[in-house]
């Protein structure tokens, strides 16, 4: 016989399950690309182990959430995820992000962490804000268009959204809403986390520098490493075997060996 198949599933507006596990030890909850969505991680569920259970962010106005408003700041976006991660600390979490997601989840760990600390966070292919020599991108439509031909080619199943100028305006506006977000970050004065930061870096990434990307040690007291893998921008979106060397990263951090 057959195991049977395992259904993915919504948990709440704001989080998407590609493997249920509801006896799992640990929950990941994973932060897309500006752009992308919750299904940005449907293979690095698939390959993580039993006791993992990745959550996925839903972000709004996209997806199955098309109708649901953006949130107007950078820090209400951190507290609307919070507030509906808040019930599901039942056990420990770690978080993972990529691209603009890694910001964005290392600020809801921040949040979080006054009820419970993670076990560690894994940021994918963003600078930490305290290298931006300026906010990112101008948010102008030619600013907005650039972006979406870089997300595109680093996105190796968004071909078809080029052939379509319906989608390709689609996500054009997403993008435009994300940009605009992370210009209403602004760096808050409380304190780094305290866990394993855990950093990852595409080869080919145009956008961020393995310096930059080292200087995520200094967001957080706990140990910090560095992982540069055979990938472009979107570490997750370059393939089976890179995503399958993330799964096995994320392992080694929330299951450490006995051994």
């Amino acid at each position: 016989m057959h195991a049977p198949r395992t259904v993915p599933r919504t948990e709440g507006d704001w989080f998407w399950l590609p493997v249920p596990r509801p006896h799992a030890a640990i929950r990941l909850f994973c932060f897309p690309h500006a752009g992308g969505d919750a299904t940005a991680f449907a293979s690095l569920g698939q390959l993580l182990p039993e006791e993992i259970e990745l959550w996925g962010v839903r972000m709004p106005a996209r997806g199955g959430r098309a109708r649901d408003p953006y949130p107007e700041t950078f820090d209400d976006l951190v507290r609307a995820v919070g507030a509906a991660a808040l019930p599901h600390l039942d056990r420990p979490y770690a978080v993972l992000g990529q691209s603009v997601g890694a910001l964005v989840g290392y600020e809801v760990a921040r949040h979080l962490s006054r009820r419970l600390a993670p076990t560690a966070c894994v940021v994918i292919g963003f600078a930490p804000p305290h290298t931006w020599r300026a906010t990112p991108g101008s948010g102008g439509a030619d600013d907005v268009r650039e972006l979406a031909d870089f997300m595109l080619r680093n996105d190796e199943r968004a071909g078809a959204v080029i052939s379509h100028p319906a989608l390709r305006e689609r996500v054009e506006r997403v993008l435009l809403a994300d940009m605009g977000l992370v210009r209403t970050y602004r760096r808050a004065g409380t304190a780094p986390l305290d866990c394993p930061l855990h950093a990852v870096l595409g080869a080919v990434d145009e956008a961020v520098t393995a310096w930059e990307m080292t200087e995520w040690k200094r967001c957080s007291t706990g140990s910090h490493a560095l992982d540069v893998l055979n990938a472009g921008h979107l570490v997750l979106q370059s393939g089976e075997a890179v995503v399958r060397q993330v799964a096995d990263i994320v392992q080694g951090l929330l299951l450490p060996s006995p051994y």
